[in-house]
Formats: structure tokens, sequence, C-alpha cells
């Protein structure tokens, strides 16, 4: 007996907490680097975590979605609803980064418009900027290149007869990662090769545990709170916690969490304060627009020289209230509208398939 689609709202609250870290560590960092006032920010580079958790979450939903579908039709209509997902809203904000760097390159620090960087940020190329990084012009679009991999992967893995799917997409990713790319060389084989991309695998585990059925019992979902709640806490002194020799591992820290709060009974049909919820619907948006609400912020502080008046944190306090309200406007009157209009481009498939889960709506 498999398990029935239905919307998972811890897994969304997960997304939006995701989104929320990945934004204060941009947040920190950019108040670290405008502000002469010291303050005790703590090692902000391990809230990176976020997009661990986000693509972890991402095996997780594209088995849970694509559950008992096979054959080049599911394969076809997977990677259609993929692309209408991630693409249109991602160009939108590509394009207007391209726009300022064009007409207001001043209020950028590193990224510039070249034509073929931005053709093959467009169409998720992986390459080495003139800045000499491994980022496209939107600079935290570098997951999406990785997403679009997966979503690739796992769609030739769907031509295959479902019981393959999931053995097919181990070999395949497992045998990347342990050869380096079969031994090829260049930046796509670096970047492809790269053990990052087995938090898509661990994900799909998780999925397809979960589809099949085997849940861990209700009090490790609480153990699971209290874990991801131990996690957050220990964000803020990962510096001490590395000299008492303790190691973070974010990847496991990840699959750790997620397996916790997804796996257990009680987490399908468990409610989520509606704010998180709503942060968790729009975490796409609000990954996507918070690099320009960060430098909104920032170029406004500049230009009124208040960076050596106002407190560190007061700035990184209204750099995430604007990035979150920010964020959630754009997905009510962007996102939203955007999907609504592709949705009617998404042909029905022939054969009969479980019900549509409103995750692929919002992931």
């Amino acid at each position: 007996m498999t398990a029935p689609i239905h919307r998972i709202e811890p897994l969304q609250a997960l997304r939006g907490l995701a989104a929320f870290l990945i934004l204060a560590k941009h947040a920190l960092y950019e108040v670290d680097l405008i502000s002469p006032i010291d303050f005790n920010y703590g090692n902000y580079r391990f809230y990176v975590i976020g997009i661990d958790i986000f693509f972890v979450l991402s095996g997780f939903i594209m088995v849970y979605t694509s559950w008992g579908k096979s054959g080049l039709g599911a394969a076809k209509t997977f990677m259609f609803r993929r692309i209408i997902r991630i693409v249109p809203i991602y160009w939108f904000y590509t394009a207007v980064l391209a726009l300022i760097a064009l007409f207001l390159p001043q209020v950028l620090d590193k990224a510039e418009f070249i034509p073929i960087e931005f053709l093959k940020s467009l169409f998720f190329i992986p390459y080495i900027n003139s800045a000499g990084d491994l980022q496209p012009l939107l600079a935290n679009g570098w997951s999406l290149n990785y997403e679009m991999y997966f979503y690739v992967v796992f769609a030739l893995c769907l031509i295959l007869p479902a019981r393959y799917t999931l053995i097919a997409l181990s070999v395949f990713f497992i045998s990347i990662v342990a050869t380096d790319c079969f031994g090829l060389e260049g930046v796509l084989a670096d970047f492809y090769s790269r053990p990052i991309i087995l938090e898509f695998l661990a994900g799909s585990i998780i999925g397809y545990l979960y589809m099949k059925g085997d849940r861990l019992p209700n009090w490790c979902f609480w153990l699971g709170w209290l874990f991801t709640g131990a996690v957050m806490f220990a964000l803020l002194y990962t510096d001490t916690l590395i000299e008492a020799g303790i190691n973070y591992n974010k990847p496991i820290i990840a699959v750790i969490m997620i397996a916790l709060l997804v796996l257990p009974k009680q987490a399908a049909g468990f409610k989520m304060p509606r704010w998180s919820v709503v942060a968790g619907d729009a975490s796409y948006s609000i990954y996507l627009s918070h690099p320009f609400a960060i430098g909104a912020v920032t170029q406004a502080v500049l230009l009124f020289g208040m960076e050596g008046i106002i407190h560190p944190w007061m700035i990184f306090l209204t750099i995430v209230a604007v990035s979150l309200i920010g964020g959630v406007i754009a997905y009510y009157i962007l996102e939203k509208p955007l999907l609504s209009f592709t949705k009617g481009f998404i042909k029905k498939e022939q054969t009969p398939a479980p019900q549509e889960s409103p995750h692929e709506k919002r992931i």
C-alpha cells in the first residue's frame, strides 16, 4: 500500500526556513561589508545549509510528485512541468539584473553584462565568470544549475520501468561522484561530479520510503523539531563547536532533519502556522528576489551615509524584513500568476496517475 498524495505542511515550513537561512547569510555578509561598527554575527558561512535543505527536499518532492509514473510520456511531462515551474521567474530576475548591469553597473559588486555569459546563465550552463567565480549572472542561480541537472537525469530515469527509476538514479549519481565524472576534465565535469549532487539522491530515497508507506514512529517527529531547533541554535556558535572538535556536516544534518520531519506518521496531517506555510510557498521568490532587496537597502544606507550611524543589527533586520515582505509580494503578484498562466500549457497525461500534489505547484 502506498502513501496518498497530499500537502505536507512541515515540508513547506522547511522550505521557508531554508530560504530564510540563505537570506540571513547574504544579509550578514553585506552588513559586515558596509558597516564600520563591529558586531557579533557568528560564522554566517554555515547558513548555506539552507541550500542543502533545498536539495534534499527537491529529491524527495520529485519522487513524491512522480510516483507511479514511467515511460517517455511521463518523462516529457515531468520535464515540461519543471521547466515552466523554474524557468520563467528565474529568467525574469536574470533579465532585471542584466538591465541593472547595463545601465547601473556602479551599484553592483561583481556582476557585469557579458552576452555569452548571459546566455549561459539563462540556459543553466555552468561557467567561470569574469570575476573568476563559478556562478551565473544572478549569483544564487548556481543552485538552479544543479536543480536542472537533477531534473534532466531524473527525467531520463523515468523513461525506465518504475521499479528501476531509483536504482538508475543511484547508480548514475554515485558513479559520477566516485569517478569524478568518469575521469573527464573541465568546468562542466568538475561542476557535475561534486558530492553535493548526492543530496538529491538522499532526498529521493526518503521520498521512496515515504511513498512505499515506510514510516518512523510519531516521537521521531518531535525529535525532528528538537533537532532542527538545536541546529538553528548551533549555527550561532559554529566556530566554538568547531574549535571543540564537533564536526558540522551540513549534508548529513539536512538529511537527518528532513527524514525526521517527513517520515513519521504524524507529519502527513500536521498543521503548521499559516505564516510558515506562506513562507514555504514564497520560498522560491524569496530566494531569487532577496539579492535585489539586499542591494536596495544597502544602497539606501550608503546613499544617506547611515552605515556608521545605524547599528549593524538594525540594518540586518531591515534587510530581512524588506526581503521577506518583498519576496512574499513577488510570489503573489509575479510568481503565482506566472504559474497559473503556464499551467494552461501542461497537457494532461493519457494514463491514470496519482492526483497532482499541491507541492508540485509550489516547489
